[in-house]
């Protein structure tokens, strides 16, 4: 009797001590989940609590009789853009259309003052927008738009988008995991608390071909971050994923321009704006010194 006894203890060990062993690795994994969960909650915070919106510590002046002027200095652009984030490209289009309600209504936007919040639009990605819309220079097919405010726990990753119609202000974008690249309004920037409207240093023959092929070719593809790193980053016979950044030099990249400005595997919107191909056209919520620097 005593003999069975002993038996049953050597054949209830083992499995006991297997139990013990998946409790330990499950507790391991939620410790492990947890303290990554807490880093990125973390980081949230930290970005939170550091990041702020620029916006102009100068005095606000009467810009019409500059508007207005047959020729401007290069002194008087100056003043132009410091007033209303729009550089020498943007405000020859403004006087060109005699658009000086446009300008006016910019510069009371670059000064007027915001409340800022911080939006989850997925697991710790955050958003950060204004309580108000501002407004976009005129914009030309082919400009690119970028924004640092779009960040995933303390990675301010940014977004960026294509114009495909800048007449009527139609981008093509990459939103978001789960989402497919598609034609939207370029007013959705106009509430982000900062952006750069870029204009690439290419002819307007190529850059009509350029939209014409991210129209046509690059509408419907699912978003994926992890392109140019475990799938190529440019594949000349057929685009299958994208995101953000990666959708619109994607599209430059296919007629030869290259618009990343580090060349790694992922691009990123800042890569765009930092780019010698492109030229700023008008800045908002950046620091106009040193913009996305």
């Amino acid at each position: 009797m005593e003999e069975n006894v002993g038996n049953e203890e050597n054949v209830k060990t083992p499995k006991g001590k297997l139990r013990r062993r998946w409790l330990a690795i499950c507790l391991a994994v939620l410790i492990f989940v947890g303290c990554v969960l807490g880093v990125l909650q973390i980081g949230v915070w930290y970005v939170k609590s550091t990041w702020e919106f620029w916006s102009p510590d100068y005095e606000k002046v009467d810009i019409m009789p500059l508007l207005i002027k047959d020729e401007l200095t290069d002194k008087e652009y100056e003043t132009l853009y410091y007033q209303t984030g729009m550089t020498k490209l943007a405000i020859d289009d403004v006087r060109t259309k005699k658009d000086y309600n446009k300008a006016l209504e910019i510069q009371a936007n670059l000064f007027r003052e915001y409340n800022i919040t911080c939006r989850r639009f997925n697991p710790f990605t955050y958003i950060d927008e204004i309580d108000g819309f501002t407004t976009l220079a005129p914009l030309r097919d082919g400009d690119i738009i970028v924004s640092s405010t779009t960040h995933v726990s303390w990675w301010r990753y940014g977004h960026a988008a294509m114009v495909v119609d800048g007449a009527n202000g139609t981008i093509i974008e990459s939103v978001g995991p789960g989402s497919k690249s598609q034609l939207f309004y370029a007013e959705s920037f106009c509430d982000l608390a900062n952006f750069l409207v870029l204009r690439p240093k290419v002819d307007e023959e190529t850059k009509a071909q350029i939209v014409d092929f991210a129209v046509n070719n690059m509408q419907g593809l699912p978003y994926r971050f992890t392109v140019g790193i475990l799938s190529k980053k440019f594949n000349e016979k057929e685009i299958k994923f994208s995101q953000c950044a990666h959708l619109v030099w994607y599209a430059y990249k296919k007629f030869g321009y290259d618009l990343d400005s580090n060349g790694k595997g992922i691009v990123k919107p800042q890569d765009m704006a930092l780019s010698e191909h492109v030229e700023v056209v008008q800045a908002f919520g950046f620091d106009l010194d040193t913009l996305w620097s």
